[in-house]
């Protein structure tokens, strides 16, 4: 038994099956089928890692319909569709993204392109099938709780938990959980000076996902194409799959609802923007008061070393002045008045000294205070 994925190629042109076959047999199974029926009967038959769908057959149905009516299907729900089509209008992209896809590839392409995008989307599929069963409970769980709370006390519960997010990953992670109280799924994006984040209600974006998302945040605050809607505001964008358009009373309050959450997003996105260059601006702040630290008690210690030495420099030359009074063989008046102007100008020196004194001890008092401001300990 092969050990590769086995794939599903399906258009209606004999030479394009044949090329992607011939590109991708080195790692995949290909199988391939020349319309939308021939695949849907082929579907039991196989255990398909993934499909890559044509947009444009003829005759019989497109694939559109044909990714609608696999998605129908429980069993093969799972399986990661690529269409490929030689349009690639935004339009096209929504049909894709409506009918189920998660991936679109514009005609031409490279089969080395097309083999990366499949190895994303398998293993992306395999990893989705493992927490399935994590989804589920949490779906349940959700569901329970929109039972005993009502959608105004829903929507308070999201806004405390989303004043509680302390960075950007908190925010959009509790703007997803939130989605689960209304029983919903959606992706959202936040666009910040450090980059963009995406959280999807699945983990990661889909491909197409975030392709949407890029065409549709600069389109208008809210822009609805059946169950699927997005709510835009500067810093965020919030695109739904699953609105209950069969309500539309709920459908109403829901917007309602979610437009007032995606704006306390963004008005938090700023606020965490603003901590975060108010955090910088402290860290700025205290490292210059740690230099003016050093700094000032560089000095403060220059200070007191330079007035010591001073005065050893004076007593220093009065010694000196003694010895040469003796060699010089001067008079005793000569040398009481040698000595009387010499103290003079010691005592004027000192004195001037002495001056400065109150100011240094003010200075080694800041630095003291300085130190213990900033939890610096020592010298």
């Amino acid at each position: 038994m092969s050990e590769k994925p086995t794939i599903l190629v399906v258009d209606d042109v004999l030479i394009t099956r044949r090329l992607m076959k011939a590109g991708l047999s080195h790692c995949f199974e290909v199988v391939d089928a020349e319309s939308g029926e021939q695949a849907l009967e082929l579907l039991p038959q196989l255990e398909l890692a993934a499909i890559v769908l044509d947009v444009e057959m003829q005759p019989g149905m497109d694939g559109f319909e044909t990714c609608r009516l696999v998605r129908a299907d429980e069993r093969f729900a799972h399986v990661p569709v690529v269409f490929v089509s030689a349009r690639e209008a935004v339009e096209d992209r929504l049909s894709g993204y409506e009918a189920g896809g998660e991936n679109y590839i514009v005609k031409p392409f490279s089969a080395l392109e097309l083999e990366a995008k499949l190895r994303r989307l398998i293993e992306a599929s395999s990893e989705r099938r493992r927490l399935d069963g994590q989804v589920r409970d949490a779906s349940s769980a959700a569901m329970t709780a929109m039972v005993s709370m009502s959608e105004m006390g829903a929507l308070l519960e999201v806004i405390k938990q989303l004043g509680a997010a302390g960075s950007m990953a908190e925010l959009a992670d509790a703007l997803v959980a939130g989605l689960r109280l209304y029983g919903l799924q959606g992706c959202v994006q936040l666009r910040a000076g450090a980059g963009v984040l995406n959280r999807s209600s699945d983990g990661d974006a889909s491909p197409l996902e975030l392709s949407v998302l890029e065409h549709l945040a600069g389109m208008g605050r809210m822009v609805q194409f059946k169950n699927r809607m997005i709510i835009n505001y500067p810093e965020v964008s919030l695109l739904l799959r699953d609105m209950p358009v069969e309500d539309e009373d709920r459908c109403g309050r829901l917007r309602d609802h979610l437009t007032m959450l995606v704006e306390a997003v963004n008005v938090h996105v700023g606020s965490l923007a603003v901590l975060a260059a108010a955090r910088q601006r402290d860290r700025q702040v205290v490292a210059v008061a740690m230099r003016m630290i050093q700094t000032l008690g560089e000095v403060d210690r220059a200070q007191r070393d330079n007035q010591v030495a001073g005065r050893i420099a004076l007593e220093d030359i009065r010694q000196r002045i003694d010895e040469a009074c003796v060699s010089m063989l001067l008079t005793n008046s000569q040398e009481v008045l040698l000595h009387r102007a010499l103290d003079e100008g010691i005592e004027s020196m000192l004195g001037s000294q002495s001056d400065t004194t109150q100011l240094q001890d003010r200075l080694s008092q800041m630095v003291q205070e300085l130190r213990q401001v900033a939890g610096v300990h020592g010298e």
